[in-house]
């Protein structure tokens, strides 16, 4: 009995001494491993997708569009690899912002295409502004050397503003290889007398090309300082007084006109124009008699040197008393 419990204690001695002294001393799993692979939920997914034949059911948390905390989203630069469109040259149209907008001062009538004395066959391609006048119309024409009527049109000045855009064309015919003609746009008012009347010289070519000039200063040419616009004028005696860049060396004519077109009084001024074309100042005295109160246009006008007909007018209404 004694040697068997001696046996036993032996084989238990000799067990003991083969246990390790550290249960921890193996390596530990690699957890960065685990844990780049657990980065990249959307990559399982899709494989287990292809791969498995049955549909899969994608978690809530991803279906409403939230990201897991450990998901790494690539950033996308997009980088734009359309050109700028090039810049274009285009023809004058009917929009009012084809061209600049009057500024204060501006011509009732404005040319900006063609300036003085261009070189153009036909048609001759008219476009500016304009203070349109009764029934927002304007009268538009072209005379020949010889004051012949080579070509009109009537103009519907619509506008919301003060001045009205306009764009049209006017074909022609000349005899000769060219001659020298004048470009005339004319407004009127509700009794049929001319409010502003103001005109270019072109020449006009039988064949060839165009050559346009530049429109030059579009200031109004003529400036009344006295009397003002709606001026009520008694005594018999209307002071006029302002500045005119004229067109020539020929006389103006400045008038009183009722509105049932008959001149009540008309005189003319002697005017230079200024070598630099800069405004010149003037004056005159325009005795009336009337025997009631009524309402008159005043007009200031240039007539052409070179052809019949009216180079330029500038008017306003005022109010006569007796």
């Amino acid at each position: 009995m004694q040697v068997r419990i001696f046996l036993t204690c032996t084989l238990l001695a000799f067990l003991t001494a083969c246990i390790p002294s550290k249960a921890t001393s193996s390596p530990l799993p690699n957890l960065t491993q685990v844990r780049s692979d657990t980065t990249r939920p959307s990559a399982l997914l899709s494989e287990t997708a292809t791969s498995s034949p049955s549909p899969q059911v994608v978690p809530a948390t991803l279906a409403t569009g939230s990201t897991p905390a450990n998901t790494l989203i690539p950033e996308l630069t997009i980088t734009s690899t359309i050109s700028p469109f090039p810049t274009l040259e285009l023809p004058p149209t009917l929009a009012p912002t084809s061209i600049p907008q009057p500024s204060v001062g501006s011509g009732a009538i404005q040319f900006f295409g063609p300036g003085p004395l261009s070189k153009l066959v036909s048609p001759v391609t008219v476009y500016g502004y304009a203070i349109p006048g009764f029934d927002n119309k304007g009268n538009l024409s072209l005379f020949g050397e010889d004051g012949r009527l080579l070509a009109s049109e009537v103009l519907q000045l619509n506008t919301s503003y003060t001045w009205a855009s306009y764009y049209w064309t006017l074909p022609f015919e000349v005899e000769a290889a060219g001659e020298l003609a004048r470009l005339t746009m004319s407004t009127q008012d509700q009794y049929g007398l001319l409010t502003a009347v103001y005109s270019v010289h072109l020449i006009l070519l039988s064949e060839g090309f165009s050559i346009v000039n530049p429109p030059g200063d579009l200031k109004e040419r003529c400036v009344i300082e006295q009397p003002a616009a709606g001026q009520r004028i008694a005594g018999g005696m209307l002071a006029v007084a302002g500045e005119i860049r004229p067109f020539n060396n020929r006389p103006l004519e400045v008038e009183l006109v009722g509105r049932d077109g008959n001149a009540i009084v008309s005189k003319q001024v002697a005017i230079s124009p200024a070598p630099d074309d800069t405004y010149v100042p003037f004056q005159v005295y325009l005795p009336y008699s009337i025997f009631n109160g009524s309402w008159a246009r005043l007009v200031v006008r240039q007539p052409d040197d070179r052809i019949g007909g009216m180079m330029y007018l500038f008017s306003r209404e005022v109010f006569l008393d007796p």
